[in-house]
């Protein structure tokens, strides 16, 4: 694992704006939903369509110099299944690969953090060397590695979705009533001056 504390979603960022990849305000939106709502940055950055998880991963093996992996290409054996727990498999959307004595290789969805890898690391007593993967190819994976990921994904989802109407609901309003409630204060005080004054 040694180097991969540089592996961040601020060292993405800044990469993919040294190639002028995407346009910085979606950059600067997909780290505030990261930080903010827990979203995540790969995934933000992927849903806007500026660009594929293919050029994502790409700028990652490059810019970090990660091996590139497709999970679907490795037979996962039981033992290594389950030496993570599934929760954290899950959470991260990370495929674990093969073990090797005290070694466990893994592919990570394009960017996984650090902390996230020394937990791993804690939990299995193993040296974790991870490849980059991609975030549709792992769910298919783990998909068929654990038949109830594909339920976990749906509850996940709804209550993502739950936490964003929730915010929605909690962050002010910009309304126009402000604005309109001045301009019919001043209207009506236009319409009193243009009345006829008594005795005029």
């Amino acid at each position: 694992m040694k180097g991969l504390e540089k592996l961040t979603s601020i060292r993405l960022a800044e990469a993919l704006t040294q190639r002028d990849a995407i346009p910085n305000d979606v950059i600067t939106d997909a780290l505030y939903a990261q930080d903010r709502h827990g979203e995540s940055f790969v995934e933000v950055l992927v849903a806007t369509g500026h660009i594929t998880e293919w050029d994502l991963a790409k700028t990652v093996v490059e810019q970090f110099q990660v091996p590139f992996l497709m999970a679907s290409s490795c037979d996962v054996g039981d033992d290594v299944r389950d030496l993570i727990d599934k929760e954290l498999l899950f959470e991260h959307c990370i495929v674990p690969i093969d073990r090797f004595e005290n070694i466990l290789t893994l592919a990570m969805p394009i960017l996984t953090p650090t902390e996230v890898l020394s937990k791993i690391r804690r939990q299995t007593g193993c040296e974790i060397y991870p490849y980059v993967g991609l975030v549709s190819e792992n769910k298919n994976v783990l998909t068929k590695l654990f038949p109830e990921f594909a339920e976990w994904q749906k509850e996940s989802e709804k209550r993502r979705e739950h936490a964003r109407v929730q915010r929605a609901d909690a962050e002010p309003k910009e309304s126009n009533d402000d604005w309109t409630s001045i301009f019919d204060s001043g209207d009506a005080q236009v319409r009193h001056g243009l009345r006829p004054r008594p005795g005029s």
